[in-house]
C-alpha cells in the first residue's frame, strides 16, 4: 500500500476546435487519507481536472492511477462506483425518497435489502439526520443544508476510498455553510477518506485542505503545498495575489480548537441545583456570570446574579447559551460564533453537545501573537522577509 492514493500523470484535456487545452499536463500525487483542495480563478480548469479523475470528462491524454491501478482506460461505470461524488447542486433524484437516494450505489452494486437499509440508516445518523424522521421524505421537503448532507451520505454509501467534491457548500447560506464544513471535517477525522475538493474560495481552501493546489490557467499548479506553507511561503506573485491581504487572520483558519488550551474553569451550575446554591457559588467567585448545564452537562443558559433572584425556573432565567463550537472547528469559526453570541465567548462542546470549556477573545489574541512570533523566528533564522508582514 503506497502513501499516494491518486496519481495524475500529464493529464490533459483538449476540446475539439480549440487551440489551447483546458487542462495541460497536470501531474500531481494526492496522498492517501488527505483532503486536497483545487482552488484558482474562474475558468482555470479545476472542475475539469476533478471530473477527469472519475472520467465524467474523458482526458485527451495522460494517466489516472488509482491506488496503484491505471484506470485511464478501464470501465468508467465501475470506476465511478469506487469514487464518491458530491456537487454543489447536490443532484438528488426528486422523485425518490431520501433513503432511496442514499441507496443508489448499493443498489447498483447488488447489495441485499437488509445490508442496504442498515447502511442507509447508519449514514443518515452520521450526517446528523434521524433515519426515522428523514429517510421517507422527498428532497423538496428538506432544507438546502439537509439536502447537502444527504448528498454526502449518498456519496459515502458504498464506502468508497475516494471522494470528489465540486464546490459542495457553495450554494448554501454562510452560517449553514460553516456548520456543514465543520461537520464534514469531523466526519473526515473518523473516515480518513482521500478527498479532492474544488472551491473558488481561498478561505474555504485554507480551512478544509490538508494540502492546497493553487491552479493557474490550464490547471497549471502555481503552488501545491500545505495551507501553512502557502500563507507563510507563497511560491510566486500569482500565489500572493490570489491569497490576498490579511494573512494573519487567515491563519486563524489553520488552528483548531483541539490544538489550543481552552478555558476549562469557567463557572458552571446544573439545573439539578437550587437557585440559592448557584447564587452563593457565583457570589463567592470572581466570575460575573455562570453557565447553566442540563442533566447531560449540555449548556443551557447564561446566568447573572439578578437572574437567580427572580424566582423563575432556571430553564427560563438569564440568556440562552449560544455560540457553540466543537474541537475540530477553527479559531476563525470560534471568533465568528463569539460575535454572534450573547456572552462574548464561544462554548466548546463535543459531538454530543457536552460542555468542554470556552474560548474568549484573549485566547484568540494570544494565539495570533504566538503565530506571529513563530513566523518571525522562522524568517529571522532563514534571513527572509515575512510575506505576512507585507500582506497584513
Amino acid at each position: 500500500m503506497t502513501d499516494t492514493m491518486i496519481e495524475l500523470e500529464k493529464l490533459t484535456k483538449r476540446y475539439p476546435g480549440t487551440e489551447i487545452p483546458a487542462v495541460e499536463d497536470l501531474t500531481m500525487g494526492i496522498p492517501r487519507g488527505e483532503i486536497v483542495v483545487f482552488v484558482g480563478p474562474s475558468g482555470c480548469g479545476k472542475t475539469t481536472s476533478l471530473k477527469m479523475i472519475n472520467r465524467i470528462i474523458e482526458p485527451t491524454s495522460g494517466h489516472i492511477i488509482l491506488d496503484g491501478e491505471d484506470v485511464t482506460k478501464s470501465d468508467p461505470d465501475k470506476l465511478r462506483r469506487r469514487i464518491g461524488y458530491v456537487i454543489q447542486q447536490i443532484g438528488l433524484f426528486p422523485h425518490r425518497r431520501i433513503g432511496d437516494n442514499v441507496a443508489t450505489v448499493p443498489n447498483l452494486l447488488g447489495w441485499d435489502r437488509d445490508r442496504t437499509n442498515e447502511r442507509v440508516n447508519e449514514l443518515l445518523e452520521i450526517v446528523g439526520l434521524d433515519p426515522e424522521m428523514y429517510r421517507d421524505r422527498y428532497p423538496k421537503e428538506l432544507s438546502g443544508g439537509q439536502r447537502q448532507r444527504v448528498g454526502v451520505a449518498r456519496a459515502l454509501a458504498a464506502d468508497p476510498p475516494v471522494l470528489l467534491m465540486d464546490e459542495p457548500f457553495g450554494a448554501i447560506d454562510p452560517i449553514t455553510r460553516t456548520r456543514l464544513q465543520n461537520e464534514f471535517l469531523r466526519l473526515q477525522q473518523e473516515l480518513q477518506k482521500t478527498i479532492v475538493f474544488v472551491t473558488h474560495d481561498i478561505d474555504e481552501a485554507i480551512k478544509m485542505g490538508d494540502r492546497i493546489a493553487i491552479l493557474q490557467e490550464r490547471s497549471i499548479p502555481a503552488q501545491f503545498a500545505t495551507p501553512e506553507e502557502i500563507l507563510t511561503q507563497p511560491a510566486n506573485q500569482f500565489v500572493e495575489d490570489f491569497v490576498g491581504s490579511g494573512a494573519t487572520l487567515k491563519r486563524l483558519k489553520l488552528t483548531r480548537i483541539r490544538d489550543i488550551e481552552i478555558i476549562t474553569d469557567c463557572l458552571t451550575g446544573s439545573v439539578d441545583e437550587d437557585a440559592r446554591t448557584l447564587r452563593d457559588r457565583l457570589a463567592a467567585s470572581e466570575w460575573t456570570g455562570m453557565l447553566l448545564l442540563d442533566e447531560q452537562k449540555r449548556p443551557l443558559r447564561w446566568l447573572r446574579a439578578p437572574d437567580l433572584d427572580q424566582g423563575r425556573s432556571l430553564r427560563e432565567a438569564g440568556l440562552p447559551a449560544k455560540a457553540f463550537v466543537e474541537p475540530h472547528a477553527t479559531l476563525s469559526d470560534a471568533l465568528e460564533e463569539m460575535l454572534l453570541g450573547s456572552a462574548g465567548v464561544s462554548i466548546v462542546v463535543d459531538k454530543h453537545g457536552v460542555y468542554q470549556g470556552i474560548v474568549d477573545v484573549d485566547t484568540i489574541i494570544i494565539t495570533i501573537q504566538e503565530m506571529r512570533d513563530a513566523s518571525a523566528e522562522f524568517y529571522r533564522t532563514a534571513k527572509l522577509v515575512d510575506p505576512a508582514e507585507v500582506a497584513g
